[in-house]
């Protein structure tokens, strides 16, 4: 049977003997591997295959440079033949996949949606219109349609805390400013839903999704976390609605809440765009150079990081820190602000995520640490042993990096020093995510190198 499926030289005839041979498993070597392993190898024919030489220890028949049974699959140097398995493997060990391309792109779609949701959000928040809504709809509701219908809502509003200590004496034209930003930003989550709900359903049942081991947990995953998010939105929401025994203090929402709200879009964005480009990149690559996978691990402070000067910034939004201080590089003056631990804060933890200066300190110095390391990680990327190895995507993600990180620190600056205007303080946000969006490409790129 065997010497009917196979050429003298140890190709095979062709794609209609190959389907006789459905429980073969076709197993690739690339980039020059090194074949020690198979020392001792007869030149014998092995199993009555001509041309075939049978690994010591193992059932499997190697075949110089046979040809895969399917022409999608690409075949460099040698073959192994085994029976029981119907797989296809490539570049040392990893499954062959084709990229699911549609799903790919409907992925970073989506991620690109949810990155104006979270801009939209910032300004929602900068405006003060976020707790301009004062109840919450799952289906969510039309604009108020005439005058009516506006006179009852701006009613509601009139009862909450944030009009009666900030907005008292606001007409009905300028509440109807900043309910339309929170209309805004809850209904574009909703059609978040739609847009991300109805693919996803698609790429499932068409099995699509199964093309790629994993991905159909990860879409029914992000699903879920995307409909938490709009209860977590809600549950910040109510935290500014309550009223606050000091009378001095200004009506905001929680900030531990508004840093929980913002991580989960973050984590729903970084989720989205990470799959979405597994999709369109499915396989890993083999590069002999250990010191180009080492920089997986380098890279991972990056993300680290970025990661962390990203949440304590949801702090900063959440005690309006960024409101103080308002020179650089000093505070008021002053390298180490005065009032930056305050003892009538009880349990002093406190001061690290509600003391305004802590606050602003803690995102300073995060700053300036995560700048080094990123600087410190392209450093180490440009390395002649390891740029010399990097694919095209992985030096391209390198330069996003460093071009996204000099205009983060800009804008950081920037903001600061004029006083967050709402153009400013939107773009920061939004620079933020760009930046945090380089360094999961960075290593996305290297997570799969071999």
């Amino acid at each position: 049977m065997f010497s009917r499926l196979f050429y003298p030289s140890g190709v095979f005839s062709g794609i209609s003997r190959c389907h006789q041979f459905s429980r073969g498993l076709t197993r690739s070597f690339t980039y020059g591997t090194k074949f020690s392993h198979l020392a001792g190898i007869r030149s014998a024919p092995a199993g009555g295959v001509p041309g075939g030489f049978k690994v010591p220890g193992s059932k499997a028949i190697v075949f110089p440079y046979s040809r895969p049974c399917f022409p999608t699959q690409k075949v460099h140097k040698f073959t192994t033949v085994s029976m029981g398995v119907n797989k296809t493997v490539v570049n040392a060990g990893s499954t062959t996949l084709k990229p699911v391309t549609s799903m790919g792109y409907w992925l970073l779609g989506v991620s690109g949606a949810v990155f104006g949701m979270v801009v939209l959000g910032g300004v929602t928040r900068l405006t003060r219109s976020g707790l301009s809504m004062v109840d919450w709809k799952l289906q969510g509701r039309p604009l108020p349609r005439n005058e009516e219908e506006w006179a009852l809502e701006f009613e509601k509003y009139k009862q909450f805390p944030e009009y009666k200590r900030i907005n008292m004496g606001m007409t009905l034209d300028e509440f109807k400013e900043i309910y339309f930003l929170e209309w805004a930003h809850r209904m574009w989550g909703r059609g978040l839903g739609l847009v991300y709900g109805l693919p996803c359903f698609y790429f499932i049942v068409s099995g699509k999704a199964k093309a790629i081991p994993g991905m159909v947990p990860k879409l029914i995953a992000l699903l879920g976390l995307g409909a938490a998010q709009g209860l977590v939105g809600w549950w910040m929401v109510k935290s500014g609605l309550t009223e606050d025994p000091n009378v001095y203090k200004d009506p905001r929402v929680s900030p531990y809440r508004l840093a929980a709200h913002l991580t989960a879009a973050l984590c729903l964005y970084s989720g989205l765009v990470w799959t979405g480009l597994t999709a369109l990149n499915p396989n890993r690559m083999l590069i002999p150079n250990i010191a180009v996978r080492r920089m997986r691990s380098v890279g991972l402070l990056s993300v680290l990081f970025t990661g962390i000067t990203f949440f304590s910034g949801a702090f900063v939004a959440g005690n309006d820190a960024g409101h103080a201080y308002n020179d650089w590089p000093k505070y008021a003056g002053k390298w180490i602000p005065d009032e930056l631990w305050d003892s009538s804060l009880e349990p002093g933890w406190r001061n690290v995520f509600e003391n305004t200066a802590t606050v602003q300190f803690d995102h300073r110095n995060f700053a300036y640490t995560t700048a080094l390391v990123v600087l410190g990680v392209i450093g180490t990327a440009k390395s002649p042993t390891v740029w010399k190895d990097l694919p095209k995507h992985g030096r391209l993600s390198f330069y996003a990096l460093g071009a996204a990180l000099a205009t983060q620190v800009s804008l950081g600056i920037c903001t600061l020093m004029m006083f967050v205007p709402v153009s400013l303080g939107a773009t920061h946000q939004a620079g933020a995510l760009v930046l945090w969006t380089t360094a999961l490409y960075s290593q996305h790129a290297l997570r799969y190198i071999r």
